[in-house]
């Protein structure tokens, strides 16, 4: 559904709630009390509210109500459900408002109202025929803050911090090549040494023996 607040912005964020089930006096009177205030003071004005710990002022719709010692001798009441109802919307537009990056510090409730949005006649089963009629409200909240400051590199920054990085990896790849030719290297050593004390131990010659003393062998033999 559409806003009343006529101002937009990438400083304001927004929620709403429609449909709702409750008196849209309660709701009216709990959203005139959280309005132009900033947003941490509105959620513990309703946190209390929600435990009864200090009534909601009621300026409008306050016929025959009774006067509260904390309000000064004003009139007030204890509203809890439109208090929660209340409550929750502005937890969603303090929601989106971090999703539109604003600083949660300076958020303001700029705008927060509450309506009667549809009527529905009703007729009583049995007996008399009463009437009374079935009442919706709607709760529409807009904050206002300040966008985040996000801090800009420049591209010569970006450049040298890229060329650094580039550089360490450099300066580290070295050494991880020089541990693996260090274990190659112990790997081989062994090898080596097998090969050299094969080569310094000294072949033995082989004595010509003549076939003519061989046969004269086999014939003594024999």
């Amino acid at each position: 559904m559409r806003y009343s607040f006529g101002k937009a912005g990438e400083e304001f964020a927004r929620a709403q709630r429609y449909d709702l089930d409750a008196s849209y006096k309660d709701l009216c009177e709990v959203c005139r009390n959280i309005r132009n205030k900033p947003v941490n003071d509105a959620m513990a004005l309703l946190g209390k509210a929600e435990r009864m710990e200090i009534p909601i002022e009621y300026r409008r719709h306050n016929k025959k109500l009774g006067h509260r010692r904390q309000l000064g001798g004003k009139k007030g009441r204890y509203p809890v459900k439109a208090v929660r109802i209340v409550k929750r919307v502005l937890a969603n537009a303090i929601n989106n408002a971090r999703v539109k990056q604003l600083e949660e510090d300076t958020l303001v409730v700029v705008h927060a109202a509450a309506n009667k949005q549809s009527m529905f006649p009703r007729l009583a089963p049995k007996g008399r025929r009463m009437r009374w009629d079935y009442e919706t409200a709607r709760v529409e909240i807009v904050l206002k803050g300040e966008p985040r400051k996000i801090a800009e590199v420049s591209l010569p920054e970006k450049k040298k911090k890229k060329e650094k990085a580039v550089e360490s990896n450099k300066q580290k790849q070295p050494s991880v090549e020089a541990k693996k030719a260090d274990d190659v290297a112990k790997e081989r050593l062994p090898a080596k040494k097998s090969a050299e004390k094969q080569e310094s131990k000294p072949k033995e010659k082989s004595k010509h023996v003549p076939k003519s003393k061989k046969l004269k062998e086999s014939k003594k033999k024999v």
